[in-house]
């Protein structure tokens, strides 16, 4: 049997298996009942847009089609996938907090060494609030915590309100329905928040991160004049133990 014949085979299978005409199959791929027909008696190719709609109608992997093979992993969280909420989603994942967000995403990964839970995400950085310790582009670990009263202060977080998303360090606040967040640095664009605990849609404890990459030059220039500072402070140091050590033994020779 040809490969055309065993692929026609296969498609009227899955159709015969699914209870559906070939009419209702050609209108999903936007071509006539006859078209489809010569695909399915392997009269006629079929093309690479079809394979992948037939894929997503039947549920099931391109290999399948192609070659009969079940062999493939679906993403999904139920196989590990995480779904990734990168910078330029953010503002559309603040709108709209519910599932069919995560089914139109298309970032889906497995991150080695981590065993996630359905309520985990990654997202992708895009502010300055928590450097050094948190890059702009640095992909974060998250996981959804309800409780805010297990959470101490100082806990790397992500809050989401109705207008935007805070990445910024939890604390409580001395007025009962509101709680801070902080930054790690001093940047003038990046300022401390003050939230009304009820206009929190989701807060998620940031639990690691993927780093974006390299280090800047300008950053290791600035870490080696540190080291450098740092070297000399200690040497500074030994010195004033030798002196004092010789200070103490003049002391003591006077005093005998």
């Amino acid at each position: 049997m040809s490969h055309r014949a065993e692929i026609g085979k296969r498609l009227r299978t899955l159709r015969n298996n699914n209870n559906l005409s070939q009419t209702h199959v050609a209108n999903i791929l936007f071509i006539s009942q006859a078209a489809y027909s010569l695909i399915e008696n392997s009269q006629n190719g079929i093309v690479v847009d079809h394979i992948i709609k037939l894929s997503k109608l039947y549920d099931i992997s391109t290999d399948y089609i192609l070659k009969g093979e079940n062999n493939f992993i679906k993403v999904e969280r139920g196989n590990g996938f995480v779904p990734l909420i990168r910078a330029h989603h953010h503002s559309t994942f603040v709108k709209n907090l519910s599932d069919d967000f995560f089914t139109d995403l298309e970032d889906w990964f497995r991150v080695p060494g981590f065993t996630p839970v359905e309520d985990h995400r990654l997202f992708e950085v895009n502010s300055n609030n928590l450097t050094p310790t948190i890059l702009p582009g640095d992909i974060l670990v998250c996981q959804n915590h309800q409780k805010l009263d297990e959470i101490l202060d100082g806990t790397a977080v992500i809050v989401v309100t109705g207008e935007q998303i805070y990445m910024k360090r939890f604390k409580r606040s001395s007025e009962e329905d509101y709680l801070l967040l902080e930054n790690d640095n001093e940047y003038p664009s990046e300022t401390s928040s003050r939230i009304k605990i009820e206009d929190i849609r989701e807060l998620m404890i940031i639990k690691g991160k993927i780093s974006s990459g390299l280090v800047q030059y300008h950053e290791i220039s600035g870490k080696g004049k540190i080291n450098a500072l740092e070297k000399d402070l200690e040497i500074l140091k030994k010195e004033l133990f030798s002196m004092n050590k010789k200070l103490t033994i003049l002391s003591s020779k006077n005093d005998s």
